[in-house]
């Protein structure tokens, strides 16, 4: 499969400060490496989950050995990380 092209919101960098994850930090490495997992991987990966993300719905991925969860929507050239969480979402009843 081809590298997904990562495209960041600025309400994603907003919500990194706010919740203290620094450029250089253990934090920061693992949110950009749970980013470049989602360029390469099949998506959605088996403990991602669907949550509502107005409008509509968004995939989110947790960053390995962090409580920081990353919201996601992709298409075969994209990927598009909206935000970032400090809590795990409300996965949707299936």
């Amino acid at each position: 499969m081809a590298r997904r092209v990562p495209r960041l919101s600025t309400t994603f960098r907003r919500r990194l400060d706010t919740l203290g994850v620094r450029a250089g930090t253990r934090e920061y490495r693992a949110v950009f490496a749970t980013i470049s997992a989602l360029e390469t991987g099949a998506l959605p990966g088996a403990a991602d989950h669907e949550t509502e993300f107005s409008p509509g719905r968004a995939y989110v991925r947790r960053v390995a050995g962090h409580n920081l969860w990353i919201p996601y929507r992709f298409d075969d050239d994209h990927i598009f990380v909206m935000t970032a969480r400090g809590q795990p979402p409300v996965p949707l009843d299936e």
